[in-house]
């Protein structure tokens, strides 16, 4: 603490125009990003129809042109004016829109300066419901990104504020009001002119050409439909190894927008059953639909995909995520699932855990489960959820709206409650299930190899009806077996079959055939379980075309002692 009764010296801190520059231009981490904070505005205007065009293949302008209820220039000089400012939250404190009552997006008032990613200049017409004028106005932060705006500071050259109350200009706002519309139209267009050489060069990517790939889909090889898309990307272990930058921002997009799942759901049982589907609710966004360049985006998940539909494993399962109360004095309420399926997630950009607030996805799929302190290997791979948080955690969004706080009391909940699950319960029944499957299967692999084996000894000479079997059985006269050495005889501690008796270790008694336990025990003691099996088969083949008929009791322990030594072998 500074000591009393002291003069201070003050010193305003300054921060370089460059730094305002970046948080504006460069909050977003893909062009998707931006795009979707642009389709989030005409969701929160309650457009139910919103158009992309990026000018594709020379993507020479840009267009996201939405029927949303529009906004008057009134509105947009005060967003200019404000940008931090969230208006929407103080025009509609209730936190709902106007018309079709949707919980509320925008919180923190920076989402139309996304398009400041897309391209330094942009345009905004707009056209409010009800009113028969439309307003046409430039927005240009081109001095932004000039090679000396990291120069310049926010003071003047004598140290004095440049403004007041702590604002500085980031760009420059031209307009005309009043031009002529129809009545019945409401609309909100943006454009953007001269898209970015950045954006461009990641529409076209090189990542396919780096690591080896080639494009299944691209500009110069369209898919035929989105679906088709999400399809090719289904089987493989990447998406950005099948589509090409362009088609890979139209796919990024579906994750990140507030749209509905592509057919029926998430998830589809034709190839195999989902166990606990009928357990979770997945929240899909009404009346609100997106298309870019002609294709209709939607959210590309569908589980499970080809290859697990195939694979020899437990089946899918679904876990049920949800939570309602009250943390830290703010209400926190969300459902969702966590999604596991053999052998692995595909495509990896679906592995992990992806955030939605009122359907908006918060950054890509967080493959760490928030920080899992647990190394739980392979099994990683194997596993993706969803959270659809409908009140809460918005307090715990970055500037970027692509991650969180981690010290939020929202976030530190759901991640406690995330990792309790998959702690106590997912990662657990991955061994249980995996077992449960194993003896399942070795089950079904005997049953079918005792079938054949049956087929086999009914058609021998002397057909046997019924597996084979072990018993204990009495034995017959035993005498001592003495060792000789000289002229002395010393008794033994083992005792053999008279010699010449025929043989009782391996018999068939009314069409089935049984071996001696004990001898048999004796014979396999070195062998496993299913060895022991395949000698017990041995012999009863072997019974059933009269091989052991002729032999004595040495002999056909001798013969079972050698039939176990070849199948260790």
């Amino acid at each position: 603490m500074l000591p009393d009764g002291i003069t201070y010296k003050t010193l305003p801190i300054s921060v370089a125009e460059k730094i305002i520059a970046d948080v504006s231009t460069g909050i977003y981490r893909t062009p998707a990003a931006a795009i979707k904070e642009l389709l989030a505005n005409a969701y929160d205007a309650d457009a139910t129809a919103v158009s992309i065009s990026t000018g594709a293949p020379h993507f020479a302008e840009l267009v996201v042109r939405d029927n949303g209820s529009g906004m008057s220039l009134v509105r947009f000089l005060e967003i200019m004016q404000h940008i931090g400012g969230s208006w929407k939250r103080i025009s509609q404190p209730d936190g709902l829109s106007p018309l079709y009552k949707r919980p509320l997006i925008g919180r923190i008032g920076i989402g139309l300066l996304a398009v400041a990613q897309l391209g330094q200049r942009f345009y905004v017409s707009s056209s409010l419901r009800g009113e028969n004028t439309r307003f046409l106005a430039e927005v240009d932060l081109s001095h932004f990104h000039k090679d000396d705006a990291a120069l310049r500071s926010m003071i003047n050259q004598d140290g004095a504020d440049s403004d007041s109350d702590d604002r500085i200009e980031i760009g420059l706002v031209r307009y005309v009001d009043g031009l002529p519309e129809k009545e019945s139209s409401h609309f909100t267009v943006i454009t953007v002119p001269d898209p970015k050489q950045g954006l461009i060069s990641e529409m076209y990517g090189e990542l396919r050409r780096a690591i080896g790939a080639e494009a299944t889909y691209s500009i110069d090889a369209p898919a035929p439909s989105f679906e088709d898309l999400v399809s090719v990307v289904q089987r493989h272990k990447r998406a950005d190894s099948v589509l090409d930058g362009y088609f890979y921002v139209m796919w990024e997009l579906g994750l990140l927008a507030p749209v509905r799942y592509l057919g029926a759901g998430a998830f589809i049982e034709d190839a195999i059953s989902i166990e606990g589907l009928g357990n979770i609710h997945l929240e899909e966004p009404k009346h609100f639909d997106v298309t870019m360049d002609g294709y209709e985006i939607r959210r590309p998940i569908r589980f499970p995909n080809p290859v697990a539909a195939s694979y020899g494993g437990p089946p899918p399962k679904l876990y049920p995520l949800s939570f309602e109360g009250v943390v830290a004095g703010r209400r926190l309420a969300y459902e969702g699932y966590i999604y596991v399926q053999k052998p692995h997630i595909d495509p990896v950009e679906l592995q992990g855990l992806q955030i939605r607030i009122r359907g908006v996805g918060i950054g890509p799929f967080d493959r760490t489960w928030m920080g899992y302190p647990f190394d739980e290997g392979i099994k990683f791979g194997q596993i993706m959820g969803e959270i659809f948080v409908n009140d809460g955690l918005e307090s715990s969004l970055n500037i970027d709206r692509a991650s969180f706080r981690e010290t939020d009391p929202h976030y530190l909940t759901v991640r406690a409650k995330i990792w309790e699950i998959l702690r106590t319960e997912v990662f657990p029944d991955f061994k249980s299930r995996q077992e449960a499957y194993r003896k399942t299967v070795q089950r079904g692999r005997l049953e079918a190899k005792q079938l054949r084996l049956a087929q086999v000894l009914e058609r021998a000479p002397e057909p046997i009806g019924a597996s084979p079997r072990t018993e204990v059985r009495d034995r017959l006269e035993m005498v001592p077996r003495r060792q000789v050495s000289g002229n002395s005889s010393v008794a033994h501690e083992d005792t053999v079959h008279i010699s010449g008796e025929r043989q009782r270790i391996v018999e068939v008694i009314q069409g089935e055939v049984v071996v001696d336990d004990r001898e048999f025990r004796d014979a396999t003691r070195e062998l496993k379980v299913h060895e022991r099996q395949m000698v017990l088969n041995i012999c009863a083949i072997m019974a059933s075309y009269g091989l052991w008929d002729d032999l004595d009791e040495k002999k056909a322990r001798d013969l079972l002692s050698a039939l176990a030594m070849a199948v260790a072998q």
